[in-house]
């Protein structure tokens, strides 16, 4: 209804506008026709009285009979009976619209009643999946950290075995083991950003854990049962253990 009256409405001010000669065009009309028909009283443009008379020309428009458009027509669009029609018909679509949507919440509130509970589950399971999943990837992480550290536990080894057999003499001897200690410091940097760190040896009680014994000697420095000497390095990855560290133990 409400584009039927749109229609009709732009079709009238459409007439309104197009089929009435505008006023604009009968006075130029009148005008040309009124200045051709008198004679000039002096052919100078600068005499103001050369011009038809302003009056003259509206008064032969009236005696014209020449239709002029309609004020409401051509505000018709803008009429309050309009506007209020047009209200009317909005309010009627907003009404509409919240039935449809008062109908669809509904239909949602019987759907969770009938699937809430099964989708729960799903979600359930479905988070606990995410979490297993998460778990298996940090523990992977975590294993492939452990094997890479423990090869270079094996570089590190080399290195001390070649700085005890090395003894320099000249000072291009000096500089080769010095730059060789700082690629081990490097290395040993590299493994604390991994938080793999030394086991403890020397001074602390015997560990079975971290520890192992290579012998027992007789100490007058340490007590029964503390490290009193370290033969090789042990590691640690966090919790993991790369490597005991091999040791002798006071008696």
């Amino acid at each position: 209804m409400i584009r039927q009256l749109f229609l009709l409405s732009s079709l009238t001010s459409l007439d309104a506008f197009v089929a009435p000669p505008s006023v604009q065009n009968v006075h130029n009309s009148v005008a040309t026709s009124s200045w051709q028909s008198q004679p000039l009283r002096n052919p100078s443009p600068l005499h103001a009285d050369a011009s038809p008379n302003a009056e003259e020309a509206a008064e032969e428009i009236e005696n014209s009979g020449a239709a002029l458009p309609s004020e409401d027509q051509a505000d018709i669009l803008n009429s309050p009976a309009f506007l209020k029609r047009k209200v009317e018909v909005l309010n009627s679509d907003i009404a509409a619209l919240e039935k449809e949507i008062e109908e669809a919440n509904a239909v949602a509130v019987a759907g969770k009643e009938e699937w809430g509970f099964r989708y729960d589950m799903l979600n359930k399971e479905s988070k606990g999946m995410q979490d297993r999943l998460a778990k298996i990837g940090a523990a992977g992480t975590e294993t492939a950290k452990v094997d890479i550290c423990t090869k270079i536990v094996s570089v590190l080894d080399n290195y001390d075995r070649a700085f005890g057999a090395v003894d320099a003499a000249t000072n291009e001897e000096v500089e080769i083991v010095d730059a060789y200690q700082n690629t081990k410091t490097l290395i040993v940097d590299a493994f604390l950003d991994l938080n793999v760190t030394k086991v403890e040896t020397v001074g602390t009680e015997f560990d079975y854990e971290n520890h192992q014994a290579m012998m027992q000697i007789p100490s007058d420095e340490y007590e029964e049962g503390i490290v009193c000497q370290e033969f090789a390095v042990g590691w640690r990855c966090g919790e993991t253990l790369l490597r005991p560290a091999m040791v002798v133990v006071a008696a």
